[in-house]
């Protein structure tokens, strides 16, 4: 019964996704991603078992609350917040380590960090392209519904690369 809740849990992060990527608003933003990574890392527990994506999911919630919070604030994140998410990702994905394919999880947060780190939108879409793309290949291999959301994000990217590419 939890493996069909957590596929259904997937099917609710994938229209989740898509609402977030249509929202003007980045207060909204970031409240929808919180309740998606909240979906997400119960889907993975759920449809699989407790691994780094399931920690991976829940770092991502705090670092979202600290977005919103500096949001508020109009603050930016200093270097050793940068530093200690980062730390954070790896730490957390390394600790709910159990299979290789929880490698795809840490190298799609390092790549969410980097994508923070950049300045220009067409290089965060990049990093963010290659996070997603190890998403999908990590919720390919734990069958989880949740690759929709990938899908529908690298379709969303590759489409925003194209549209805002320089000529």
């Amino acid at each position: 019964m939890a493996y069909y809740i957590g596929q259904f849990l997937g099917i609710l992060v994938t229209v989740g996704a898509i609402v977030n990527l249509q929202l003007k608003n980045k207060k909204h933003m970031f409240i929808l991603s919180i309740v998606v990574n909240i979906l997400s890392s119960l889907n993975i527990l759920l449809v699989d078992k407790w691994s780094s994506g399931v920690i991976i999911c829940a770092v991502a919630v705090v670092q979202l609350l600290f977005s919103l919070w500096h949001d508020k604030k109009g603050t930016e994140a200093k270097l050793p917040e940068k530093i200690l998410f980062f730390v954070l990702y790896v730490g957390g994905g390394l600790l709910g380590y159990n299979a290789p394919v929880d490698i795809l999880s840490i190298a799609a947060a390092i790549l969410y960090m980097v994508a923070m780190f950049q300045k220009k939108e067409q290089n965060i879409r990049l990093f963010l392209l290659a996070n997603m793309s190890c998403w999908t290949v990590y919720h390919l291999i734990i069958g989880s519904t949740a690759i929709f959301a990938q899908i529908a994000g690298i379709i969303s990217s590759l489409i925003a690369m194209y549209r805002y590419r320089k000529k």
